[in-house]
This record gives structure tokens, sequence and C-alpha cells, in this order.
């Protein structure tokens, strides 16, 4: 059982339900079975992204859902309901995440329902984002865009700017998981806490994957990992780690981010339907519908 992380919801579900019924208002002034769809979707969506993901990843994920589920119920209307719209918003999650290389199949556990989902073209482009750091960390440009869960494979020194010249800032041990907001192009990642960085850390020292003796531990008390990740820990023990969150700043860096196409064929009631969507990393890991 995965730990999971805190996160919130409810400027996010304001947020992407204003934004999604403005889209749908746009294109047609009246409730219609799709814009209600669209409406579902987003709300379902929601909910579905809150079941995966780790650190700023899990809001990620809710964002992910929120923005598949209305986009996908645009896509078919009333076609599907709303449980079979939910359950197809988060395989797309999941694609999304896992960077799917397969076309995956989906099918409704009690309607006649089916889709196949195949991943495209991955493309990447340059963005303007706002990151935010501590006093004592560097900003650096041209940075990709993770927000993914990373662990600590042995001990390893945190430090304010992505060299070996860079001040100790901090330390990890091993097994240690944290959201690792982005990777430079020299191969340091941005150590997060909280959506803030608060250092880098050289890359081949951590991992996407757990130790095999963390994953075992955590598989037995999901609380061991509340003991050691950055964004879960307590403000004062954090504080003692060097990973002080009381002077953050905000600025404007050039960044790479992810854009993926999934086509989407969805069968349902005798009739097929083709779509395809495009997605891309925000600022906060995010994928995005555009």
């Amino acid at each position: 059982m995965r730990y999971v992380k805190p996160f919130l919801i409810g400027s996010l579900t304001a947020a992407i339900i204003s934004t999604s019924g403005c889209a749908g208002l746009a294109q047609n002034e009246y409730f219609n079975q799709e814009n209600i769809g669209t409406a579902i979707g987003v709300v379902a969506g929601v909910a579905l992204g809150s079941q995966i993901g780790g650190g700023s990843g899990r809001t990620a994920a809710m964002l992910v859902g929120a923005l598949a589920g209305g986009a996908l119920g645009k896509a078919i209307g009333g076609r599907l309901d709303e449980r079979d719209r939910q359950s197809l918003a988060l395989q797309t999650q999941r694609m999304l995440e896992q960077d799917s290389t397969h076309a995956v199949q989906w099918k409704s556990d009690h309607t006649d329902a089916q889709a196949t989902i195949t991943p495209g073209a991955i493309t990447t482009e340059t963005k303007t984002v706002s990151v935010k750091r501590t006093a004592q960390v560097e900003t650096v440009d041209n940075m990709t865009l993770l927000n993914q869960t990373y662990y600590s494979q042995k001990s390893a020194n945190v430090r304010s700017a992505p060299s070996t010249s860079g001040a100790r800032v901090g330390s990890l041990l091993p097994g240690s998981s944290f959201t690792a907001l982005g990777r430079t192009d020299n191969n340091w990642i941005a150590v997060g806490r909280k959506g803030v960085t608060v250092g880098y850390v050289y890359a081949p020292l951590v991992s996407s994957k757990a130790p095999a003796k963390q994953q075992a531990a955590q598989a037995a008390n999901p609380t061991v990992l509340a003991a050691t990740d950055l964004d879960s820990m307590p403000d004062t023990v954090a504080k003692q780690q060097g990973f002080d969150l009381d002077s953050v700043q905000v600025e404007t860096v050039s960044a790479q981010t992810a854009c993926k196409t999934l086509d989407y064929k969805v069968t349902t009631k005798g009739a097929t339907e083709q779509q395809q969507v495009k997605a891309c990393q925000a600022d906060d890991g995010a994928w995005e519908l555009i």
C-alpha cells in the first residue's frame, strides 16, 4: 500500500470546473448533454486523480484527472455514463504518468463500452515557468520538468547549486523520498519540498524507484515513508536536515516540458468514435490538455 501524501483539493477543483465550464459554454450556450458530460468528467477526474501520484506529483495527478475527465466527457458526450468516464479518465492518468509506449485496452466493468488508447508522438517544448526556491538555492535555466517522486539510493549531499562546488545545504539518508521538480542539463536533480526547490542532488545518487529494502518496509508499514519523505516530515525535522522553507522566493525561468498525444477509439452502444488529445506538463508537473 502506498503512503498517501497530503494535498489540496478545493482550490484546484474550483479552478478546473470554472475553466471547463467556460470552455463548454463558449461553444454552446445551452446546458446540453455534452457540456454536462464535461462537467461530470472534471469532478470525477479530481477524485480519481487523488488515487495515484506522489508529492506535488499527487497534485499533478489530480489535475490531469480533472482535465482528462473533462476532455473525454466532451468528446463522447453522453455516450458513456459517469462511472465509465471516471474509469477511462483514470486510465488516461496512468498512461501519462507511466510513459507508456504501447496501446492499452480499456473495458467497462458494467456496460458494453470499450476503448483502445494509443500513445502517439512525444515532443519537448520550451516554456516560461514560475519556480519557487529558498534564498540559499541558485535558480537554473533550461531545466526539464519532472515532478516525480524520487528516492535516494545512498546517502547524498544536497547542494545550493547543481555542482559539487555548490555549498552543502542538507543531506538525504538512504531511502529518503522527495519530489524531483526537474533535471538540469548537467544531470542534477532539483530537490523539492512542498513545491519549493531546496537544493540539488547528483542524479546518479537518486532514482524514481525505491530501494528494494525500502519497498518492503513501506509495504509492511506505510508510516515508514512518512518518516523519511521531505513533503511529509514535520517542519522542525526538515529544518534540522537543512530544508528550511522560511525564506521562499519566486522567479520566472525557461524550462523544457514534455508533450504527449493520445489517440482514443471508443466503442459503445454499437457506435465507434475516435478522438485525439494532446497533453503538456504545466509548471507544477500537471498534465494539461491543450
